[in-house]
């Protein structure tokens, strides 16, 4: 994929840095992929950009907004930006990880009427998903409560089941897209949402001038004939996550597969030996404060090569841990 991205990337002419961006191209082009129209899409810095993009346009102080705990960041940050109460809808912990359903989300939309609900799908950190009934169900009574419904597809294709095609169904969703996870972008600060031309023309309004730089323009649309090799890139990362899982479970460990590009270990009586063991080795989040995901180790997906010693310490880790030495 690196090498995809960097072959994008030297394509450019040195003569389009010195031009502001222009997305048209890449508007048309991005339509084709979604099969959609250029009317229902928005860039912007970032999914990000397209959220906070919401927040300002849509919500005003008295406002409540509605999402999972815990969740991205921003919802929480936005609504309080923009004078709005937050209504955060925990997950409870259970034995097979961070638990939340259809029901307690609705049942929180009908009692509380939000301005919006913010679900991201998979949800992260928690790698949840809710499928596609059930987030009918969920967008229904959203709908039915006058709410904004923002599905959040930032880990899409890691897992590969979308609403985006219901955008022509319900007037009041919006989907936002990344493509820093599967299409490794990241650095290029470039996402998109897609809802109806009435709510797309809305964030329009309160876009930035340029939606971002010349340079990620330039690199998604050519990065966007290559969904073949994102897809493939997914596949290794996704196979490796597998591997981890695999082995990890073989050494007793207790394991969350979650829905995006990322995975949960519990090591348990074993945790501040493998800790060590790891230290300055990979990059992980050792534990969380949040009690559906407390005693957790969080790792990014990777292919089986990178994750190969990665299992080898943590093995040799646990089976010291084991001898008492």
């Amino acid at each position: 994929m690196k090498a995809v991205v960097q072959s994008a990337l030297s394509s450019i002419s040195i003569d389009n840095l010195s031009s502001y961006p222009d997305a048209a191209a890449l508007y048309a082009k991005l339509a084709t992929f979604e099969n959609v129209r250029t009317e229902n899409l928005v860039l912007s810095t970032g999914s990000d950009g397209v959220i906070r993009a919401m927040f300002e346009a849509f919500i005003e102080p008295g406002d409540s907004v509605l999402f999972p705990q815990p969740t991205f960041a921003m919802y929480s940050v936005y609504a309080q930006m923009y004078g709005a109460s937050p209504i955060a809808v925990p997950y409870r912990p259970s034995n097979k990880g961070p638990a939340l359903s259809a029901d307690d989300i609705v049942e929180a939309i009908q009692s509380s009427a939000p301005k919006a609900v913010c679900l991201p799908n998979p949800d992260s950190p928690t790698g949840t998903v809710f499928d596609l009934s059930d987030m009918r169900t969920i967008i229904d009574a959203a709908e039915a409560a006058g709410a904004l419904m923002l599905v959040d597809e930032a880990y899409y294709p890691f897992h590969d089941e979308t609403v985006l095609p219901w955008i022509n169904d319900y007037p009041n969703l919006i989907v936002t897209r990344s493509t820093g996870k599967a299409w490794a972008l990241a650095g290029f600060r470039i996402g998109y949402a897609a809802a109806s031309p009435n709510v797309a023309a809305i964030l329009h309004k309160v876009r930035a001038m340029y939606e971002t730089n010349t340079v990620a323009v330039a690199v998604f649309e050519k990065m966007l004939d290559h969904e073949d090799y994102m897809r493939a890139s997914v596949s290794r990362l996704l196979a490796g996550k597998a591997q981890f899982l695999n082995a990890m479970g073989e050494l007793g460990f207790r394991t969350l597969d979650g829905q995006g590009n990322f995975l949960h270990v519990a090591f348990g009586a074993k945790a501040a030996a493998i800790h060590q063991a790891l230290d300055g080795v990979v990059y992980y989040r050792r534990d969380f404060d949040e009690p559906c995901l407390n005693g957790f180790s969080r790792f990014s997906a990777a292919t089986p090569a990178q994750f190969t010693p990665v299992i080898d310490i943590i093995r040799k880790a646990a089976s010291t841990e084991s001898d008492g030495k």
